[in-house]
């Protein structure tokens, strides 16, 4: 998803509807406004079920290796 896709979703909603994100096992956190950040990621690397989808990048990446820049949003930490 881009920037420019979610701002045409979050268009549809109501613009006081409450923003979160998963828990770190369950229920929901807020974003953390001064977490949000521009990280490098690899896009395809996670391995295993509870791993997310992408990850930081690895040194060792190989070409193959597709690295891009992410808007990340973090939750609060508790």
């Amino acid at each position: 998803m881009t920037v420019q896709e979610l701002i045409e979703l979050l268009a549809a909603y109501p613009p006081e509807l409450r923003v979160v994100v998963n828990g770190y096992e369950d229920g929901f956190d807020d974003v953390a406004q001064e977490r949000i950040s521009i990280t490098r990621i690899e896009l395809d690397r996670g391995e295993h079920w509870w791993e997310g989808r992408h990850a930081s990048p690895r040194s060792e990446a190989g070409t193959g290796a597709q690295v891009v820049d992410a808007l990340v949003l973090r939750r609060e930490s508790k």
